[in-house]
């Protein structure tokens, strides 16, 4: 197996002469289940890096350089991955950035993870990983919160280090990807995107807790900006469901106002009279006139919510035909019955522990879509509805991380 290490560098002179000692001197010789060479892409740094590296070409058989315009470190990256794959005819390449922040001794551990995965993760938000001490709180916050939201919204519980810049991916898959296609090569931000494609054909991921180390020379090179940019390819990425999610709050307003509106209607008071006042629980949910007034708001935001999803969130699957309209509305609804359950027992339960108020109605309502309905639909409407996922698939993400 022939893994390439491709390492971005400019202006590193103060950097890229220790690390090829170290990686292939001491850290190299010991990984014996590969072949391993180190690919420096070098953007003609002015401080003089190539010429370094240039100086050490003859003494390592296994060190290469390539040299190109500085155009960002995703380019630099792609550009090393295609020459690893084209012309090197690597198995696997490995992203590990030049300054020391990703240990050398980490390399050996991420090869060995890979005998049975296809991406190799070093993680720093799993046990036995960590960031610098010396990062300031809000760049901590910054770089935890990045890949809580990256998860929740592209729905990777499994994973837990989506913007990590140290990651082994073999060719296997990585030759699937048009790597010019993907957002954010101006930094860092491609890692997310790749990553994504990489998911979507069906590479198995595992996770290696790093600590991620403080840069040993010069000043961090965060930068904000970059930052930014990966919030807003994640949620790129997740288009259809900021959709969605408009068009949930659309139907979240029909439901608030519903409720109240149906509340004392004499529709749900004598449903709830045919239920008698005892100590059930059961009869005391459905003997609150709250309880059925949520139902019927919620049906009413159903409806409206399936006309906008097909027409706008789904667009690329509309359902055009009438017959198959009525059908999949039909479908909709039972796919949606759970929802409504949900909604109306736990708006029955606010009122009956806080009173049957405005207030406890609409908090009732909040808690109730904001933790339940919300994923429950989401989920729903993607495996039954408009089936673009697999409930197999949908079970291999929720559980526990092999």
């Amino acid at each position: 197996m022939k893994i390439v290490v491709i390492m971005p560098t400019y202006n590193e002179k103060e950097n890229i002469g220790q690390m090829m000692e170290v990686l292939l001197k001491k850290e190299f010789p010991k990984i014996t289940q590969a072949e391993m060479h180190l690919l420096i892409v070098d953007d003609n740094s002015p401080d003089g890096t190539g010429e370094i590296v240039k100086q050490n070409l003859k003494k390592y058989k296994n060190l290469h350089l390539l040299t190109g315009p500085k155009k960002g470190l995703g380019y630099a990256y792609i550009r090393g991955m295609k020459y690893a794959m084209n012309e090197m005819k690597s198995d696997a390449v490995i992203e590990m950035d030049a300054d020391f922040q990703h240990n050398p001794a980490d390399v050996k551990r991420l090869v060995k993870a890979a005998k049975n995965a296809d991406v190799v993760i070093g993680a720093r938000y799993i046990k036995g990983g960590s960031v610098p001490k010396e990062w300031q709180f809000y760049r901590k916050f910054l770089s935890w919160f990045g890949n809580v939201f990256a998860r929740t919204v592209l729905f990777l519980p499994k994973i837990h280090d989506l913007t990590t810049g140290f990651r082994l991916t073999k060719v296997g898959y990585l030759s699937k990807i048009n790597l010019d296609i993907l957002y954010g090569k101006a930094s860092y931000a491609y890692k997310m995107h790749l990553l994504n494609l990489l998911l979507k054909e069906g590479a198995k991921v595992r996770e290696v807790p790093i600590a991620f180390l403080p840069r040993l020379r010069e000043k961090s090179k965060f930068k904000l900006r970059e930052t930014i940019d990966t919030f807003l390819i994640v949620l790129r990425l997740r288009s259809r469901f900021i959709k969605f999610a408009l068009v949930g709050g659309i139907g979240f307003i029909i439901n608030a106002v519903g409720l109240e509106l149906f509340r004392n209607t004499s529709l749900t008071v004598n449903l709830a009279h045919l239920f008698p006042q005892t100590d059930s629980m059961h009869l005391k949910i459905l003997a609150q006139p709250s309880f059925w007034a949520a139902a019927v708001a919620a049906e009413i935001a159903i409806f409206s919510n399936f006309n906008l999803d097909n027409l706008w969130t789904f667009e690329d699957v509309q359902i055009a035909s009438p017959l198959k309209y009525i059908r999949r509305f039909i479908k909709f609804n039972l796919a949606s019955f759970g929802a409504i359950v949900i909604q109306s027992v736990v708006i029955a339960v606010g009122v009956i522990m806080f009173g049957d108020t405005l207030i406890v109605r609409q908090l009732s309502l909040v808690i109730a879509v904001g933790i339940f309905v919300i994923p429950y639909n989401y989920t729903m409407y993607n495996v039954f509805i408009w089936k673009r996922w697999s409930l197999r698939n949908v079970l291999a993400k929720i559980s526990p991380l092999k």
